[in-house]
């Protein structure tokens, strides 16, 4: 303004006025005052000051985080330190920091004049005034904790010592913590350099010889000959006390250069009581909905100045000191001068016109007087605000200054201490308290919590706060309200909302607010959770689940846990929603609960695979039956724990409210509930006559004279029953089973388990999740991030990322195989994932959309055909973004025609898409560790295979159960075919350490009878598992009717020479008739032309 001015040639007493003109939103916006970098007061005497902190550290290769706490003379800057505590989240307790300040410094030098620390964290504590200061005539000089130069020594001391630490570390990585400390201690205490001489001079009265020692050698010798074993431990610790010597002399030289760049001209800052000032404060996010939100600093206020401290000189003059008093409505606030800047006057203006709103800023000492609350303080003083963030405060696009809110009744006082109810003590600093939220008093908890733990937020307003009456408003019969709905942005997201508009709106409601609170519900819906509530009572009390007890013999209220109602609504297939009442105990208030065994087994997939295939196999009828309660219908409780039930079971079992009661049963809620409910069924289940397998402990097989005739597998409280309906002993179990427990509905022939479609055809079972994925979305990217492919991701929406793909590989795991190998190397791309990573992910969720109806198929094989495993394994090398290799397993239920070259069907027990656990430097080595991890998982579906047939187990040696089922692993790597064929393996060559592991395989080809065959590329199953979009070899089982073929080729030829001479991938002329082989190579090729134009039509449909 004042350059335009002199280019207009305004006269001079317009510039002069200009100049002397004060912009208000700029001094608002103007840059913070420098902080003090240095200090020209004089040093104090020896142990008159001391300062102490707690420094915080993490050894660089262990990666131990230690905390240690250290102690500094300010006169002669000798230090003490030591490790309190270890671990990460931990802190040192006050009791810890005091007793290590009275052993590791009072019992030696005494007790100081002044202590200097920090009020954050242990030292807020009240002992350490009460049993120390107050005892010992000590004067406690609390520092602003966001003006850290206050207590420059100590922090520059730890700072120091924290430097040296890492890097004798990294130099000596077997150096523990405790050494390094040690060490680092030492040498500042004799190299740093105060007035002349070394720490250890000024404390001690002279320096430490060669061997560390403060006394004269004895007899006269020559440090020298003192050293017993100069070669070993000394020598090494000499070379350390070198580098650690090093290390401290840059360390002092930076510190040098630094206080050379920095030393300038600071402003003196002189406040008069009475001045609004606003002060700086950082606040953890969400600690107050009114105060700031984030880890950054802002400035806060207005507040006024109501003393500063003062220091007196040496000749007796008084002049400001480092804290500054605020009063801001009820509370007392210390601060240092570098952290306030004044009000403008636009703010000024405005607290005067709240003042005369209602909301006066106190700053008559009067007013101070009266409307203190208490004789507490609270330190706006807890975080060192960088340079950085003081500017970013400043600047309005990057911050906004915190809004006024009037405050339109009376200012709550803050919490009072419990140890000022009896006489006066002096001002004690307390814990920052959470600001007040701005709401009507009828919405604010009535007195502290009390009872039970764990109680909603509404539980704890108290009656008389809710209106008995009803609002005028709502007497009106056109009253209504509004309820926001975000609507989708997407087109695609838009048409589905329109398509089912009552789904979509329901959908919506329970993201927000899945819990029901039963004072917001309408007389109707009240009624309609009684009468929930009522239906689970009767659960709990015909369980008897809690034995009632004695007023005598009840236990205190803390050693029960408590008890809340879980309120849902549940929908119905119909669309109509019905009332749902859980109740559930607090499980960890379980005085117990670290101690409580947890893990309760579950059925795998290869378990529900394999009853499918037992029960098409033999022409089996399966069940689906689903415990209600299951629970509560539990065996006794095995261990004492007791619990407070809520009132309306305390009404049934006609006790008072708040009695205390014995679990009988392992109610919802307790950690170790599912694993009573597994030892129920288990303990009941063989008390009748079945056999739990050893393969799979939530599985178990009925046997007539060892013949198996019928198994059952769990899931919590989800049970398929497969068996012969013709046999009278599994109709007697099966009744059994329904007589023992409630049960819901039982289903045959088709029902869902585990998400997943389970229906009975003429020719098996198939399986399917055709309504899975509409509930999930594509993840939206505009236009603008879709042109720069190569961006970066955020944090949101690697979120989103994970979800999308967590929510795909569940699908590829139950059902769809051919999306296992784009899943799996999409999820080890999103750490460091791009927008193009986002758009495959859409991509990818689109294909599996447009194949949502895709059905896996169980063949029911001819009851006499001898059935077996085989295992295609495949790898690609290096294929992921970290260098990883992929490794694809396919097992499957086949004849035994298929190892005779036929076209057979095939079931699919088990498929995996995976990394390899180590790196591969070769394709030989990745395709080596897939056939030996294909062969481990083969050798446990053999094994489980004959458990299920034969029985009759000999855990001992486990290889004659596996030899009871053939199994074939088909590789299309020469290099692990020829090895295998080979009577020995000779290790040699570059790939040594994969010839080792092969040995493994070997031994397995002898001791279990695995048959090992090759095939080309493109008749490998497993192909389609290790790559992007190759999915050629599973479209073809697909349209194939879950049909293969092992190919036979002496000549062993590549897929791209078959190509060349016209071969088809599934075409062969070993091992079948030449007519058999015209007919299955016509079938092939009409399939394969089908395939094709399949996948041209789905690509067309993705692009659209």
């Amino acid at each position: 303004m004042i350059d335009a001015l002199k280019r207009r040639r305004a006269p001079e007493r317009t510039i002069e006025l200009a100049k002397e003109f004060k912009c208000p939103v700029c001094t608002e916006r103007s840059k913070p005052p420098p902080r003090a970098q240095a200090t020209l007061e004089p040093l104090p005497p020896k142990f008159c000051t001391i300062s102490a902190d707690v420094g915080h550290w993490e050894h660089p290769h262990k990666k131990e985080p230690v905390q240690f706490m250290l102690v500094i003379d300010e006169g002669s800057r000798f230090r003490v330190a030591r490790v309190l505590t270890k671990g990460s989240k931990q802190q040192p307790s006050a009791n810890a920091c005091l007793s290590y300040l009275q052993e590791g410094w009072h019992q030696y030098f005494g007790h100081p004049r002044a202590l200097r620390v920090d009020p954050a964290g242990s030292f807020r504590s009240f002992a350490l005034i009460d049993q120390y200061c107050d005892k010992h005539g000590v004067f406690l000089d609390v520092i602003p904790g966001e003006a850290h130069w206050k207590n420059g020594v100590c922090e520059q001391a730890i700072q120091g010592v924290k430097e040296l630490m890492s890097r004798l570390c990294s130099y000596d990585p077997e150096l523990t913590s405790e050494g390094a400390l040690a060490e680092a201690v030492t040498v500042f205490n004799h190299r740093d350099m105060v007035r002349g001489f070394s720490p250890a001079q000024h404390v001690l009265g002279r320096g430490a010889d060669d061997t560390d020692r403060f006394v004269e050698a004895g007899q006269g010798l020559p440090p020298g000959l003192l050293i017993e074993n100069p070669e070993g431990e000394f020598a090494r610790a000499a070379r350390r006390r070198a580098e650690a010597e090093k290390i401290h002399a840059d360390w002092n030289a930076r510190q040098r250069i630094n206080r050379a760049a920095n030393s300038r001209h600071r402003p003196c800052y002189n406040y008069l009581p009475g001045e609004l000032v606003f002060f700086w404060r950082s606040q953890e996010s969400g600690k107050g909905r009114r105060q700031p939100g984030t880890r950054q600093g802002r400035f806060l206020g207005p507040a006024r100045i109501l003393a500063t401290e003062t220091r007196k000189s040496e000749s007796g003059e008084l002049s400001p000191g480092g804290a500054v008093w605020l009063v801001r409505g009820r509370n007392l606030i210390k601060c240092a001068p570098e952290q306030l800047r004044r009000a403008t006057e636009r703010e000024e203006i405005l607290e005067g016109m709240s003042a005369q709103a209602g909301q006066p800023t106190p700053w008559t000492f009067t007013q101070v007087a009266e409307n203190l609350g208490g004789n507490q303080f609270q330190d706006a003083t807890t975080d060192v605000p960088a340079l950085q963030e003081w500017r970013r405060a400043q600047e309005a696009t990057e911050a906004l200054q915190p809004s006024r809110l009037r405050i339109r009744q009376k200012r709550p006082a803050p919490p009072m201490s419990g140890l000022d109810a009896g006489g006066d003590s002096e001002m004690r600093p307390e814990a920052e308290p959470e600001a007040t939220p701005l709401q009507r008093p009828r919405l604010e908890p009535q007195g502290q919590e009390s009872g039970l733990r764990g109680e909603c937020l509404w539980s704890t307003v108290s009656e008389q706060a809710w209106p008995d009456v009803p609002a005028a408003y709502w007497s009106d019969q056109q009253a209504a309200v509004e309820v926001e709905v975000a609507i989708p942005e997407t087109q695609r997201g838009i048409l589905r909302m329109t398509r089912n508009f009552e789904g979509y709106f329901v959908g919506q409601m329970k993201r927000k607010a899945v819990e029901v609170s039963e004072r917001r519900l309408s007389p109707e819906e009240q009624a309609e959770f009684r009468g929930a509530k009522q239906v689970e009572v009767k659960n709990f009390l015909s369980a008897d689940a809690f034995e009632a007890l004695p007023k005598h013999l009840q236990p205190s209220c803390d050693q029960a846990v408590g008890m809340r109602w879980v309120l849902t609504w549940k929908l119905k297939d119909d669309g109509t929603r019905k009332a749902k009442a859980r109740a559930v105990l607090l499980g960890y208030q379980d005085p117990c609960y670290e101690h409580r065994s947890t893990t309760a087994p579950v059925m795998t997939r290869q378990s529900r695979q394999m009853l499918l295939q037992m029960a098409a196999w033999k022409r089996w009828r399966v069940r689906k039956g689903d415990v209600s309660g299951a629970f509560l219908q539990g065996r006794e409780y095995p261990d004492t724990l007791y619990c407070m039930p809520t009132p309306e079971i305390c009404e049934a079992m006609n006790l008072p409210e708040n009695s205390v009661t014995k679990i009988k049963r392992a109610c919802y809620g307790l950690v170790d509930a599912p694993l009573e409910w597994y030892r129920t069924v288990d303990a009941f289940l063989q008390s009748i006559g079945m056999e739990r397998c050893s393969s799979d402990a939530c599985m178990w097989c009925y046997r007539e004279q060892g013949e198996l005739k019928g198994l059952i597998s769990g899931h919590v409280d989800d049970f398929i029953f497969g068996g012969d309906d013709s046999h009278q002993g599994w109709c007697d179990r099966l009744k059994q089973i329904q007589e023992k427990f409630r049960w819901g509905d039982w289903e045959t022939d088709k029902f869902t388990q585990c998400g997943v479609l389970i229906e009975a055809t003429p020719q098996g079972f198939s399986l399917s999740q055709p309504s899975y994925l509409e509930g999930i979305s594509e993840i939206g990217v505009n236009a603008t991030r879709r042109n720069n492919k190569q961006a970066g991701t955020s944090e949101r929406e690697r979120t989103q990322l994970r979800a999308l793909l967590g929510g795909l590989s569940w699908h590829a795991q139950q059902v769809a195989p051919h999306l296992s190998a784009d899943v799996s190397l999409l999820l080890s791309e999103v750490s460091h994932s791009t927008v193009d990573t986002i758009i495959r992910a859409n991509i990818l969720l689109q294909h599996a959309k447009a194949r949502a109806q895709h059905k896996m198929i169980i063949h029911g094989f001819t009851p006499g055909a001898e059935l077996g495993l085989v295992a295609w394994v495949d790898a690609a090398a290096q294929s992921r973004v970290d260098g990883g290799s992929t490794q694809g397993i396919v097992i499957g239920m086949v004849p035994r025609n298929l190892l005779h070259g036929e076209m057979c069907e095939v079931s699919l027990m088990s498929w995996h898409s995976s990394k390899i656990d180590r790196t591969c430097r070769s394709p030989g080595a990745s395709e080596a560790l897939a056939a030996i991890n294909g062969e481990d998982n083969l050798y446990y579906a053999r094994f489980q295979w004959s458990e299920l047939l034969y029985g009759n187990l000999d855990l001992r040696r486990p290889d004659l159960t596996v030899r009871k089922t053939f199994g074939c692993l088909v590789t299309d790597s020469r290099n692990v075919y020829d090895k295998m064929n080979n009577e020995v393996i000779v290790v040699k060559g570059a790939e040594k350490r994969t010839s080792i592991e092969l040995l493994g395989l070997k031994e397995a080809q002898r001791r279990t009878d695995v048959i090992i065959r090759w095939v080309h590329s493109e008749a490998q199953l497993a192909n389609s598992l290790t790559k992007t979009n190759g999915l050629k070899e599973l479209e073809m089982f697909y349209r194939m009717g879950h049909r293969w073929r092992i190919v036979e080729d002496e000549q062993m030829q590549s897929a791209r020479r078959r190509r060349e001479l016209g071969l088809l991938p599934l075409s062969q002329t070993e091992g079948v008739s030449k007519d058999s082989n015209q007919s299955n190579d016509s079938e092939v090729l009409e399939l394969r032309r089908c395939s094709l134009e399949d996948q041209k039509a789905r690509s067309v449909q993705a692009r659209v």
